[in-house]
């Protein structure tokens, strides 16, 4: 469980948890209309697709910051 990068998580958590994620969600799976759909889906896929490029971010700074700690520690 270390390596779950924790602050995206959350901070994807928090969106989904807003009036504008909420409408997003109710708008993509609820909405009678095809059109509003179709968009709302786009932009879920939109904001789901940033939220894995941030944790990607995320994962790898930690990464990049674990071994500069431990190439420290030896010398």
């Amino acid at each position: 469980m270390r390596h779950v990068p924790w602050f995206t998580l959350a901070a994807a958590i928090l969106f989904f948890l807003s009036p504008l994620g909420q409408s997003i969600l109710q708008s993509a799976f609820y909405s009678g209309e095809r059109l509003s759909n179709s968009i709302a889906q786009f932009m879920l896929m939109v904001v789901a697709g940033i939220a894995v490029a941030l944790a990607l971010l995320e994962w790898g700074i930690k990464y990049y910051i674990r071994r500069r700690a431990r190439s420290a520690a030896r010398g």
